[in-house]
């Protein structure tokens, strides 16, 4: 006993002692929030009553896999998850890269009043509620809301239009506002990043004849090549995930666009199918396991990067 408390090891526990009470509380809450509940996750291998609880409802049949089996043969499930696929593809494709462009776009603004105000203005939105948004939207799109009033008023013979019950602008309208709400917020990272870049490296460079273009282009994107990286193996692995609140919230009688987390919420609290609900979620997280390791082991072999 006396030889560990005289051990380098004790002392580093002692110096790092209050950073470990601050752990504490977040180390708790993932055991009691993240990892006690995996224990639910047997339900996606038996067929689950809900008076007979876990562990007593009964195994399914084809070996506990009846409910992986039924994802792969059920059309609705499948398109469900195309559904994601498609749109967290898009969503990424647009909405990576935005905030990038932006923290560049306000980066390069001189005026100080004018730049703190754009960045200000840019992630408010953020700070909107989903149901506030969807509100929003509901009105302003409306067949007698601002947007069908104002080209009424340009054109008093237009016929008014339900862009909330056109199904080929539910996708644009989804990653629309997705973008709005997210892209300022998620700049500040980059804005961040920029700040931290060297002074010198710009001096440097406006002495060798560089301008604005190619300081950004060879000092400012090369510094936040490490963050937008690590940013971008973490969305990999959510690839496979939705905005639900976005989703179910602009779904009317008109539309019918599913997404896994809307499956799940339907078929799983609303039709009471808890077992396959919980092996579409199972299959999911592991899917968004496997993308994030992938990720990750390819950004390590082509940046050294590694968040794992």
């Amino acid at each position: 006993m006396n030889s560990f408390l005289e051990s380098p090891k004790y002392e580093r526990f002692k110096r790092f002692f209050p950073l470990y009470l601050l752990i504490l509380p977040a180390f708790v809450s993932a055991i009691i929030f993240a990892y006690i509940p995996m224990a639910g996750l047997i339900t996606a291998f038996k067929d689950y009553d809900i008076f007979k609880g876990f562990w007593a409802s009964p195994w399914t049949s084809q070996y506990g896999f009846k409910h992986i089996i039924t994802l792969v043969t059920n059309q609705a499930l499948l398109d469900s998850i195309w559904n994601t696929l498609k749109l967290s593809l898009l969503g990424m494709a647009i909405g990576f890269p935005a905030p990038i462009i932006l923290a560049l776009l306000i980066n390069e603004l001189r005026v100080g009043i004018f730049k703190k105000v754009t960045q200000t203005i840019s992630y408010m939105p953020h700070f909107l509620s989903w149901i506030s948004v969807i509100g929003l939207v509901t009105v302003f799109f409306a067949e007698y809301g601002p947007i069908n009033d104002t080209l009424s008023m340009i054109n008093p013979e237009r016929t008014r239009i339900l862009y909330l019950a056109n199904p080929n602008s539910f996708v644009p309208f989804l990653l629309g506002l997705g973008l709005w709400k997210g892209i300022g917020f998620s700049s500040i990272v980059y804005i961040a990043t920029i700040a931290g870049i060297d002074p010198q490296l710009y001096e440097a460079a406006m002495i060798d004849g560089a301008g604005r273009f190619k300081q950004m282009w060879h000092i400012t994107l090369p510094g936040l090549s490490m963050i937008a990286t690590l940013l971008l193996v973490l969305s990999v692995g959510g690839l496979l995930g939705s905005n639900f609140e976005l989703v179910f919230g602009l779904q009317n009688p008109f539309i019918h666009f599913e997404t896994i987390d809307t499956i799940i919420y339907k078929h799983g609290l609303m039709q009471r199918g808890y077992s396959v609900a919980t092996a579409l979620g199972l299959v999911r997280g592991l899917i968004g396991m496997g993308l994030t390791l992938g990720a990750n082991l390819l950004s390590k072999k082509i940046n050294k990067l590694s968040i794992i």
